[in-house]
């Protein structure tokens, strides 16, 4: 009877769940403040980061995302977050590893002279590096629905990306049996002495982004990202839960 409730609800998802289904954005805001030049073309300066998050977002399954949900077979993400066959209803051409993700942090970069925020220098860009991660099993992938693509960045430590300034909600993934617990990522953000030349979206990550150098006129700022994962209860919980609603119901008969 449950696999047959569960594949009533079964239906193909044509997007991966985003930051309005995992509970809302959680942005760090990244301005520039000049100390030499001007506001439109700074010479030197430094990067700050505002960011106060009020909750830590939960890594969780496509099945936690979105029950019954699972992904067309040719989509780029559909290997690691698809579920395994049968889960859902997920059909075996469907299914994937199952990970665990989230992309509710974004980054987010502002510029404006009225408020003393400067513009990225002229023929420089904004980058990311990653600084320090807690656990190797936690990747992170660039997303684009319409282009179909799960590209993997950050892949080990000091690996960077660069950065059009534009609202960035990079994924984080965990293998679906991580251990329950607290993960995180630092990240450095720097201006870089390469302009940014991608067609990947609003992150570069190719052989000039991956070895662009830092502008050191310019002071880099740092942000942590942290993530949690919650055990599920265990079929034997489960197992108990169903026995003592079976004997609640016949006592009461």
């Amino acid at each position: 009877m449950l696999a047959l409730a569960a594949n009533a609800h079964a239906a193909l998802i044509t997007a991966v769940p985003g930051p309005d289904d995992q509970g809302g954005m959680i942005m760090p805001m990244v301005t520039i403040t000049s100390t030499a030049g001007t506001g439109s073309n700074p010479t030197a300066g430094t990067i700050n980061i505002s960011f106060s998050p009020s909750s830590t977002p939960i890594l969780k399954s496509t099945q936690e995302w979105v029950p019954g949900g699972w992904y067309d077979e040719s989509a780029a993400w559909r290997a690691d977050l698809g579920s395994a066959e049968g889960i859902g209803g997920t059909p075996v051409a469907n299914a994937g590893s199952g990970d665990l993700f989230n992309n509710q942090y974004g980054f987010m970069f502002m510029s404006m002279g009225s408020m003393m925020m400067a513009n990225v220098p002229t023929g420089n860009s904004l980058a990311i590096r990653l600084d320090s991660i807690s656990s190797a099993s936690l990747q992170s992938f660039n997303y684009g629905n319409a282009a179909n693509r799960w590209d993997q960045v950050f892949d080990a430590v000091d690996s960077q990306v660069l950065w059009n300034g534009s609202m960035w909600h990079n994924y984080f993934t965990l293998p679906d049996d991580a251990p329950a617990g607290s993960y995180s990522a630092t990240f450095e953000v720097f201006v870089a002495n390469t302009g940014f030349s991608g067609s990947t979206g609003f992150a570069q990550y190719d052989e000039a982004a991956l070895t662009a150098s830092k502008n050191t006129n310019f002071e880099s700022a740092f942000v942590t990202y942290n993530f949690s994962v919650i055990p599920e209860p265990s079929s034997g919980i489960l197992l108990g839960a169903g026995i003592a609603s079976l004997l609640i119901r016949r006592r009461h008969r």
